[in-house]
């Protein structure tokens, strides 16, 4: 039965209502106990001095109130957060969003045997599922489960709570930018992830996140939000009170009908025609017309900053990447990895080996495409900017991305 958006409505609004008179007790306990602190007697000299027996109470005093605060303010926040109704109501484009309505549609649709296909938003726009699909003569049901933003500790934990059974599907399909552990931005301090698995973390693993994180100020933050969700929901549940409801109807219409809209999805019309680098003097020239954010992917991409090779990559691929393997460990679930078309022109090569890729090749149930599956789509007319293919890509990189899944079946 579908949820009344109304009554859902009133649910919140009571619960911020509670939020606030909790606020409002414990103000007017904070005053009282102030007022404790500044109480005198006078001495047998008539000189005004604080009673021990009155210190001591109002320490005891600041001590009670602190954990009653924290308990309500804990309370308030698993009646509006961590009982799962919220989730549903969530921004749809925003980072916990996309994920909550990955996990909504596996769980209210038909199921059937699927290989997804995870990534980032190089996935999302360059990858197709039904022309996939279509390539397969409809022996592979291909499910689009590219999250724009999202990283392997992010697909953790997506694929914990969407496949838990570990039998959802038959293939899972991993896009790497790159098979080499060359470092570059250092994912493990991503705190971003934070706002996609909030709604996935438990109680348990709250201590495990936070320690991925290798910077003590992150590690509290995270585990703050780990455990009181409205930390970082506060933006969001702003949002949803500023106009409650446009936001029930777009989140139901997101919900019903989101999934068709992404599978009907053609891809951007844009291209990067005439694009031209010299990597020796670090200059693009670009064609006539071309937009900011179309330059500014491309610089990123093909004329990236130096890094220092630090190995943090490769841990942290070992880490997350790992988990994900030894999650299907055992079972008919195979788990392959492709490398994604890097850019619109051929990038300079990089001399970090592809460490973690090499380890687990030999693995049980591991499957890794040649690196240079897809290189020869790194054309500025596939791309509609620096990272992602356009409407003219996408339908290739999908059909022979079929055509080699079923390759590794044994198909032909």
């Amino acid at each position: 039965m579908a949820a009344d958006p109304l009554r859902e409505q009133g649910d919140l609004q009571r619960a911020v209502q509670a939020m606030q008179a909790a606020e409002l007790d414990q103000l007017q306990d904070l005053i009282v106990a102030r007022r404790r602190e500044l109480a005198v007697e006078p001495d047998a000299a008539g000189k005004a001095h604080r009673p021990r027996r009155a210190t001591i109470h109002t320490l005891r005093g600041a001590v009670v109130w602190s954990i009653v605060a924290l308990a309500t303010f804990y309370g308030v926040d698993c009646l509006a957060f961590h009982s799962g109704w919220y989730m549903s109501y969530l921004e749809p484009n925003s980072s916990a969003g996309q994920l909550e309505s990955q996990i909504f549609w596996l769980r209210h649709e038909p199921e059937i045997q699927e290989t997804a296909v995870f990534g980032d938003s190089r996935i999302g726009e360059g990858f197709s599922a039904r022309a996939a699909k279509v390539a397969s003569g409809d022996r592979i049901n291909f499910r689009n489960m590219g999250v724009a933003g999202s990283t392997a500790r992010v697909w953790y934990y997506l694929l914990r709570d969407a496949d838990p059974q570990r039998t959802r599907f038959s293939t899972v399909v991993f896009a790497l930018d790159r098979y080499s552990d060359h470092d570059g931005e250092d994912q493990s301090l991503r705190i971003g992830d934070m706002n996609y698995v909030v709604g996935r973390l438990r109680l348990t693993d709250c201590l495990e996140f936070a320690r991925s994180y290798s910077v003590p100020e992150v590690q509290s933050r995270v585990l703050s939000g780990c455990i009181l969700r409205g930390l970082p929901l506060r933006d969001d549940l702003h949002a949803l009170l500023e106009h409650p409801k446009a936001r029930f109807t777009a989140a139901k219409d997101w919900r019903n009908h989101g999934h068709g809209y992404l599978d009907g999805y053609g891809g951007k019309p844009e291209d990067l025609a005439g694009l031209t680098v010299d990597f020796q003097a670090r200059t693009i020239n670009f064609p006539a017309g071309a937009k900011d954010w179309q330059k500014d992917t491309a610089r990123g991409t093909l004329l990236p900053d130096p890094a220092p090779q630090t190995g943090k990559l490769r841990e942290y691929r070992k880490l997350w990447l790992g988990k994900i393997i030894d999650f299907y460990a055992g079972t008919k679930t195979r788990v392959v990895f492709l490398e994604v078309p890097r850019g619109p022109l051929h990038p300079q090569e990089v001399t970090e080996p592809a460490y973690f890729i090499d380890s687990v090749r030999t693995r049980p149930g591991v499957s890794v495409l040649p690196a240079d599956t897809f290189h020869d789509l790194e054309r500025p007319e596939l791309f509609s900017d620096g990272l992602h293919l356009n409407h003219s890509g996408r339908p290739i990189f999908s059909e022979r991305l079929a055509q080699k899944l079923l390759e590794l079946e044994g198909v032909h």
